[in-house]
């Protein structure tokens, strides 16, 4: 009896010692390199780290945010595996269900926080300069507008509408010039497919078109309508009568609807006054506007009238869209 007591107490005490065993050494490391800092479903948490952050504030940072429950044991696995030094400056995420271990390999990549930026179609310059002021994590202080804008006077167009990714802390210079890599890219693969016979001289004077039709129309077959319409005027030698560049043309003093006042503003960018397209596009486009301007649908409509649902009344001559004015503007 005396043997059975004493092999039962050796194996309580020896479980008894696997538990605290596992308690001081397994459990950490599980924790370190496996328990998530952050439960799913929680929002991410940002940690920006500078040049001069060590391994050991790093630490010190996860620790005070009760992230880890011992520095020292991640303190030791950093440095034993080499990553002391390879930890790099940047705006960084927590991300839900990621362990320490794996966030201090994603800091040691620089793995920085990505943040999406989106230009929407039809926004002018001044609009995207107010996104870009609003951006968190990004250095809008610097833009170059000049360089974006070159060869051209003014940058307004010159930016293709889509969404772009950048590393939390990145300048604004680099969104703006990949978007107008793009933008170039994009318009000439659009100039080079286009249909015969276009009256542009060139790739700017189609991206002049293709910035009014985006504030013409939202419907993708009525951008192709407009656009033949807009071809019909110049043959005709007809002013454009664009509401649109008008509206650009009145800049802060729009409010809203136009005047009869409005329509007499003096200004290149009123296609009531002056013949021909406006000087520069009046909005960043998209890839649908540029292959709308590059593939007009042909037909013999001279104008056109919003009917206030979005969608707009097609009129081959000046009775039926005065008659079409009366009837879809008295809607409004």
């Amino acid at each position: 009896m005396k043997h059975k007591g004493l092999k039962q107490g050796i194996v309580a005490f020896l479980v008894s010692l696997s538990l605290v065993f596992f308690i001081l050494v397994f459990y950490p490391l599980y924790q370190l390199f496996y328990q998530p800092m952050l439960v799913r479903g929680h929002q991410p948490v940002i940690l920006q780290m500078d040049k001069s952050t060590t391994a050991t504030s790093l630490v010190s940072s996860l620790y005070e945010k009760q992230f880890i429950q011992s520095k020292r044991l991640l303190l030791f696995f950093i440095r034993t595996q080499g990553l002391s030094h390879q930890l790099k400056a940047g705006i960084y995420q927590v991300k839900p269900g990621e362990s320490a271990m794996m966030f201090v390999h994603r800091v040691a990549e620089g793995d920085v926080m990505k943040v999406a930026f989106r230009i929407n179609e039809g926004m002018n310059q001044d609009q995207v300069v107010t996104l870009l002021e609003k951006a968190p994590f990004l250095n809008s202080t610097v833009t170059n507008w000049e360089e974006i804008a070159s060869p051209h006077t003014s940058a307004e167009g010159l930016l293709l509408a889509d969404t772009y990714y950048y590393h939390a802390g990145s300048q604004s210079d680099s969104i703006l010039m990949l978007a107008r890599k793009n933008l170039d890219k994009t318009l000439l693969t659009s100039w080079q497919g286009r249909a015969a016979a276009l009256p542009y001289k060139d790739p700017y004077e189609l991206l002049i078109v293709a910035s009014i039709l985006e504030k013409e129309a939202s419907l993708p077959m009525e951008k192709r309508l407009i656009s033949g319409v807009i071809l019909n005027r110049l043959h005709a030698h007809m002013p454009l009568q664009m509401d649109p560049t008008v509206i650009y043309a009145l800049g802060k003093q729009y409010h809203g609807k136009l005047s009869k006042e409005d329509l007499k503003v003096d200004s290149p960018y009123n296609t009531y006054r002056y013949r021909g397209l406006p000087p520069t596009p009046i909005a960043m486009v998209g890839r649908e506007a540029l292959d709308a301007a590059a593939h007009p649908m042909m037909s013999n409509y001279l104008y056109f009238v919003a009917k206030g649902d979005g969608s707009h009344h097609f009129s081959t001559n000046y009775d039926e869209q005065r008659q079409a004015i009366m009837r879809y503007q008295n809607k409004q």
